[in-house]
């Protein structure tokens, strides 16, 4: 699965990258260090990112940090001592395979 990782049900993905990333940023992380092509982004009840969202919606989003994404698209609020996002994502892997990966704590706040 993914440059030949393996993962359990245990696992996670921790990206802390010491500043916010935008949405495009992300994406380029996972394709750069794990190999993974990000096809679908999902937090809580909503779709933050899908390979088939519109152009227009998506070069309004790339660009965005996710925490305004998800505020955006998910109507989210943060408290105050709220430093990280969970996410489920859907990959594929060089092959353009379906692969299964673990879900994504993504800190935005230091």
């Amino acid at each position: 699965m993914g440059a030949g990782r393996y993962w359990t049900l245990w696992d996670r993905f921790d990206v802390d990258m010491g500043e916010e990333l935008s949405l495009q940023g992300l994406l380029d992380h996972f394709q750069n260090k794990y190999g993974l092509e990000i096809t679908m982004i999902s937090c809580g009840v909503s779709f933050l990112y899908s390979s088939f969202t519109s152009k227009d919606k998506l070069a309004q989003r790339m660009p965005m940090k996710l925490s305004e994404v998800a505020k955006m698209v998910g109507k989210m609020e943060f408290h105050d001592s709220q430093q990280y996002l969970v996410m489920e994502v859907c990959c594929n892997d060089e092959s353009g395979d379906d692969v299964e990966v673990p879900y994504i704590r993504y800190r935005f706040r230091w």
